[in-house]
């Protein structure tokens, strides 16, 4: 679990940090208001459409994460009274 939680917090470093360069990169080109403007507007809609499929892969692994605990510890669950069923108690 605390793998998946390093390799998420470095995706989200990863599109954290080419959405700052690709903010100052817009910002520092030699153009003109209107045309930097636009480019910003172009630049936000694709991060936007980037980050929604960056959350929308991150749900899908928090939910197969969830899913794989709740399989576990239904399993865990049952073990107990497999063994009382079946007098593994030891005694």
């Amino acid at each position: 679990m605390s793998e998946q939680n390093d390799d998420l917090m470095f995706f989200a470093g990863l599109v954290l940090g080419a959405v700052a360069g690709g903010a100052m990169a817009a910002l520092m080109t030699p153009r003109s208001g209107p045309e930097t403007r636009e480019q910003v507007v172009e630049r936000g809609l694709e991060l936007k459409s980037r980050a929604e499929d960056a959350v929308q892969r991150a749900q899908q692994v928090a939910s197969e994460a969830v899913a794989k605990v709740q399989t576990t510890a239904q399993d865990l669950i049952k073990k107990p009274s497999d063994d009382v069923v079946s007098g593994g108690g030891g005694i």
